[in-house]
């Protein structure tokens, strides 16, 4: 089903509705260029919600929601949703986390780079992601595996020092002493 939006130049009053998503070139029928100054009202089947204030959108807010809105109509919008929050785990596990499984999306390694592995292999080749490899997996895979029987290590005095600072001072700014 194509969604439409209106589109009203609140300087001139001219309006035209465009099927979603258009080209910002498009508004010329109703007096926008490129380097348009004023406002825009939107209007339609689709959301602006985030975009503007209350459907009024300057030309760069409107080009930001197309190409949001363009994103959103990707079979695979989730997909890259799922695989980025798969990989801030992984992430996080290797850093702050100190090889805590729970703080893991899928509870344990094996399953989080399964997971992983699962949803990338869907993608189309064309449609593989640029920010995440197969070998960037299996980067992941390998060291974390590595790391995860290192959970019951002792901490070392800094890492305690550390996390005694930031306690002390939850979503503040905090020094240690160098």
């Amino acid at each position: 089903m194509t969604q439409y939006a209106e589109v009203r130049n609140t300087q001139t009053g001219q309006r035209a509705v465009f099927p979603l998503p258009f080209l910002i070139g498009d508004l010329e029928k109703i007096g926008v260029s490129e380097n348009f100054e004023g406002l825009l009202f939107v209007d339609g089947d689709d959301d602006t919600f985030g975009y503007g204030s209350d459907g009024y959108l300057t030309v760069e807010e409107l080009r930001t929601y197309l190409k949001d809105y363009k994103n959103r109509q990707n079979p695979y919008h989730f997909d890259y949703m799922m695989l980025g929050r798969l990989q801030s785990d992984c992430d996080y596990f290797l850093g702050y986390g100190r090889f805590d499984e729970n703080r893991l999306w899928a509870g344990n390694v094996s399953d989080q780079i399964a997971e992983m592995k699962k949803i990338w292999k869907k993608f189309p080749d064309k449609e593989k992601p640029e920010w995440l490899s197969w070998d960037d997996i299996l980067r992941y895979e390998q060291r974390m595996l590595e790391g995860a029987g290192a959970s019951n290590r002792i901490p070392t005095m800094e890492e305690i020092e550390r996390d005694a600072a930031i306690n002390e001072h939850p979503g503040g700014a905090f020094w240690l002493d160098q």
